[in-house]
């Protein structure tokens, strides 16, 4: 019998439209507002593709990319990622999936629809 593990897959991506960056560093939590237990868990899965427009940078887009053998509140993250891309006017592309030893789902951008895995609707609630 399979030992089933907690394990979180991210495969998301944003563009973002002149959003001009500061000072020299993003503070993630306030950034996509998030709690500190959730940032602490993606910082080191997240990336930023920008240029250098004169002496301005330019962030015009974030990725969350990777995963984590541990679980947080997939609820409370969802709600981050849609207030962000309405607070940017974008939305996410690509997934996310949750297991824990109960449960097993995908969310797909940018409606964050949740989907068990092997099954072909979204469930509704």
């Amino acid at each position: 019998m399979e030992d089933k593990i907690n394990l979180m897959i991210f495969d998301l991506d944003i563009r973002l439209k002149e959003f001009e960056l500061k000072s020299g560093l993003i503070d993630l939590k306030n950034f996509l507002n998030l709690n500190t237990q959730i940032t602490d868990s993606i910082k080191d899965i997240c990336s930023f593709s920008h240029y250098v427009n004169f002496a301005e940078t330019i962030i015009d887009g974030f990725q969350i990319q990777g995963s984590l053998h541990y679980v947080f509140n997939h609820k409370r993250f969802i709600s981050s990622l849609k207030f962000f891309q309405e607070r940017h006017s974008s939305n996410w592309t690509g997934h996310f999936t949750y297991r824990d030893k109960i449960d097993s789902f995908i969310f797909y951008a940018p409606d964050f629809e949740l989907k068990r895995n092997n099954q072909k609707k979204p469930i509704s609630y």
